[in-house]
């Protein structure tokens, strides 16, 4: 009894540990897709860019997306100051926003009003926008659209801690501004990063 015992433990053991590898193997493979998608969609938005550039800005020339692996790229969001630099995609979903960030509301990039973007704290393993809480009044967020306009924008306002059903945000801005947002404490409350385009 005792040995059929000890041999449950050690089969349980055993197949626990292949398990927990397993595991492991999948969420460093899961995040390495994720990360060569966003390199991969961050080199279509420049490649086309520098083409949209080059050719005369007019009506029938702006561009509002690109479509890439089935998201729609909008553009660049860039904070040197937390190592983010990730794109920007239109589609609401899940998926969208383990590739990038999401535009959730507001005026075309770049363009007066404001607008918001969300994206997750973590993915997978690796920290994605959980730096943010670290940004402090005048560290600058750069926004590239797919037309190759970049804007500086500097924060002006981190707000730990705001309730997930606090919409006061969702608003029309004067000037050039963008909010970014991001859940913290497992969902629980949220980061919300203001900043605006000086001058």
């Amino acid at each position: 009894m005792i040995k059929k015992l000890i041999n449950l433990v050690i089969f349980v053991f055993i197949f626990a540990l292949y398990f927990v590898t397993f595991l492991m193997i999948y969420d460093n493979f899961r995040e390495r897709k994720l990360k060569d998608m966003e390199r991969d969609a961050l080199k279509v938005l420049e490649k086309k860019t520098k083409v949209t550039k080059q050719e005369e800005q007019t009506d029938e020339t702006f561009v509002t997306g690109y479509s890439y692996a089935n998201f729609t790229v909008l553009g660049k969001l860039e904070i040197p100051s937390v190592g983010v630099n990730t794109v920007i995609l239109k589609e609401h979903s899940h998926a969208a926003m383990n590739v990038g960030v999401i535009k959730t509301y507001g005026v075309e990039l770049n363009e007066e009003g404001g607008f918001i973007l969300s994206g997750h704290n973590f993915r997978g393993s690796s920290v994605f926008l959980y730096n943010i809480k670290n940004l402090v009044e005048g560290n600058k967020i750069y926004i590239t659209d797919v037309n190759g306009m970049k804007m500086e924008y500097t924060v002006y306002s981190v707000q730990r801690y705001v309730d997930p059903t606090d919409t006061s945000f969702y608003k029309d801005f004067d000037g050039y501004h963008v909010v970014i947002s991001t859940c913290e404490n497992g969902g629980k409350t949220r980061i919300v990063v203001m900043a605006r385009v000086d001058g």
